[in-house]
């Protein structure tokens, strides 16, 4: 985007962003995708599990695991930055 939008040097770019990338940050993104990779999978599997009342169970607990999912992840998304990056 900086490229295409500021007119920039794509070879800039990309000797900026490796100056200033750490193994920590690569480090941190992996582990808190896992972490919520297993938190979407684990609500989904249970919202799922015991679904009830046909098609329609099944469209409000597809909802509902996905709001559940997403506010689990915000909150999360806190909590775990306040504890990686201090």
């Amino acid at each position: 985007m900086t490229v295409g939008l500021f007119k920039s040097s794509s070879i800039v770019y990309w000797k900026r962003t490796w100056d200033f990338l750490e193994a920590g940050d690569i480090f941190n993104g992996l582990l808190k995708a896992g972490f919520f990779g297993a938190t979407i999978s684990l609500i989904s599997c249970y919202k799922g599990f015991y679904t009830r009342g046909g098609a329609e169970g099944v469209g409000k607990a597809t909802t509902g695991a996905v709001v559940l999912s997403s506010m689990t992840i915000l909150i999360s998304d806190y909590f775990l930055s306040a504890w990686l990056f201090k």
